[in-house]
Order: structure tokens, then sequence, then C-alpha cells
């Protein structure tokens, strides 16, 4: 009879184990970190500034704008920026018209605290000059 008893709770731990498991799993909730405005605009406009600087040591940005591939310039936006910050980027030319009839973009970035960078391009080819206006903010 006693073999019989720890079995029996043996069971009853293995049941009330799973159950504190699973209670603990579903009352959980994602932890979401806090971003805090005012230090992370410097960071997003040294990103920014990166960002482009490194798209233009090539003449990769100047390339691309002058052919108007804004669908490979948006790819490699992506691929550049970090999770979790959204761009908007407009090209000018010389006279401050805009450049990019189709929207440069990873979502909106209204409503939230953003960063404007502004560059000024010198296409190395036919040596025409740009400013790309690259503005970021964080992802909500």
């Amino acid at each position: 009879m006693l073999g019989d008893s720890r079995g029996q709770i043996r069971v009853l731990e293995a049941l009330l184990a799973t159950a504190v498991v699973f209670s603990a799993l579903l009352l959980t909730r994602p932890v979401y970190i806090a971003i805090d405005d005012g230090g992370d605009l410097g960071v997003l406009h040294s990103i920014g500034v990166n960002v482009l600087v490194g798209l233009d040591r090539d003449g990769e940005l100047g390339r691309l704008v002058a052919e108007g591939d804004w669908r490979t310039l948006s790819e490699r936006l992506f691929t550049l920026l970090p999770v979790g910050v959204s761009f908007n980027l407009t090209v000018y030319n010389e006279d401050m018209e805009i450049v990019n009839d189709p929207p440069v973009s990873s979502g909106d970035v209204s409503g939230s605290r953003v960063v404007s960078v502004q560059y000024v391009l010198a296409e190395r080819t036919s040596f025409q000059f740009y400013v790309v206006r690259l503005q970021l903010a964080w992802m909500r």
C-alpha cells in the first residue's frame, strides 16, 4: 500500500508543476523597452549620417539617385538601418525641386519625434548636385 501512495503523490506533483509552468507562460506579457526620446535623437542622427556616408562611399548613392532606382535605394536603407527605425527619404535637385516621384519610405514617421539629416550629394559621372533629406524616427 505504501508503494501506491508514493506513485499518486508523484503524479499529483507532476500535474501541479505543469499547471505552474503553463500559468506562468499564459500570464506573462512581452516586455517593451521604453525609449528615451531625448537621448535617442542624437543616436538617430548619427545612424542617419553614417548610413548616407556609407552609401556614398563608393558612389552607389549618386548612381541610384541619377538612375532613379528608388526601389533599390529603399532596399539598401532597409538593410542598413537598424530594426525599429522608420525612414522617409526625399531627394532634391539643385533648384530644390523634389526628384523622387514615388516615396522612398518604410512607414509613417508623423506623430513621432523625427530627426532630419541633410546630405549634399555630388553624382560623380554627370556632376549633378542633389540634396538628400533622410528623416528617421523610432517606430512605436
